[in-house]
């Protein structure tokens, strides 16, 4: 998919002027091209969807700096690679990325690139989401949520929903709509629906249904109590999970439930919950956060014992966690330590 803007972009020829530009979304503290010695060329639009400042450029490499952000910046990749670092860790923006930095320093670098990048106030956002959930207080995890940069990329197929691709139908539409006025955008609203669709996508509670929904749904798809346990399980990875549990969770008697995941699952209750918790743990021994550790993670994945999380990974992947964490720290470029 093509950047939206892509008819309407300018050439911006100096440094400065690019400065200018991207300093009316972003407040760069250090801007400068990767190759000193090419000659500066930079096409974009900066321009606004209501409240939201948003600039539209391809990019020559560049590195760029912002030390005292006050908003989330979103980056929507079109083409390119763009590599934003922020609290230890770093991102990788695709031609089919999409990357939520939140209000805290960041550092961003590109091959040449095409983007479109805009930034939203928490505040509001967090007043969005609570009018769609009917709350009126914030959870306290939706604080710590926005607290921390996001990725995610476009599905591998069309036909499975995104609500990324909707945010890049909404930009399209918002290009197309320019060509009458800019008022009539205004008048539109689409910043609240772009609110709208950055607070699903960053609190999965917005994406959930209500329990009547959800029993309608569960019948229309054929979906039992069986479905219901097993959802529970993935959620619960951390609690203790023995039969007795499960037992009063499900309803199931122990003997139906050891026999329903012989039918269904091929193995015992403990035998998937182990290839669960083990499948979770790699996941999160590859892609760790800041302050985690071997410890930290087995415990996160119902573990209470190191000694046997260590054995029972070993068995089933073949290296050490220790090892592996190791190997995925190493693999992060340095600005991001």
């Amino acid at each position: 998919m093509p950047n939206p803007f892509r008819s309407a972009l300018q050439p911006i020829q100096t440094i400065e002027a690019s400065v200018a530009q991207l300093r009316q979304v972003m407040p760069l503290s250090e801007l400068a091209g990767s190759d000193d010695q090419a000659p500066w060329c930079h096409y974009g639009l900066t321009t606004h969807l209501g409240e939201i400042p948003l600039h539209a450029g391809i990019l020559q490499p560049l590195r760029l700096v912002v030390e005292q952000p006050s908003a989330l910046m979103v980056c929507l990749g079109y083409g390119g690679i763009i590599q934003l670092c922020q609290a230890s860790r770093s991102w990788h923006c695709w031609a089919d990325g999409c990357v939520v930095l939140a209000a805290q320093p960041y550092r961003w670098s590109n091959s040449q690139a095409s983007c479109v990048v805009f930034t939203l106030l928490q505040e509001r956002l967090l007043r969005t989401a609570l009018a769609m959930a009917g709350w009126s207080q914030p959870p306290a995890a939706w604080l710590r949520t926005l607290d921390r940069a996001h990725g995610s990329e476009l599905p591998a197929t069309g036909e499975e929903p995104s609500l990324q691709a909707g945010l890049r139908d909404l930009l399209a539409s918002a290009v197309r709509l320019r060509g009458y006025s800019q008022s009539l955008v205004d008048r539109l609203q689409l910043d609240d629906q772009i609110y709208r669709l950055l607070a699903a996508m960053m609190l999965p509670e917005l994406r959930q249904e209500a329990p009547l929904d959800r029993l309608r749904h569960r019948e229309q798809l054929g979906r039992d109590v069986f479905d219901e346990l097993i959802d529970y399980i993935k959620a619960n990875l951390a609690q203790p999970l023995n039969l007795t549990a499960l037992e009063l969770r499900s309803n199931y008697s122990r003997r139906a439930l050891q026999y329903a995941f012989r039918e269904r699952l091929g193995c015992t209750a403990s035998q998937w919950i182990r290839h669960q918790r083990l499948d979770f743990a790699q996941r999160r021994l590859q892609n760790p956060s800041p302050g985690d550790s071997v410890a930290s993670i087995a415990l996160a994945c119902g573990y209470r014992s190191m000694g046997l999380f260590s054995v029972d990974f070993q068995q089933r992947f073949h290296v050490k966690p220790s090892h592996l964490l190791r190997e995925a720290r190493c693999s992060f470029p340095p600005e991001a330590h």
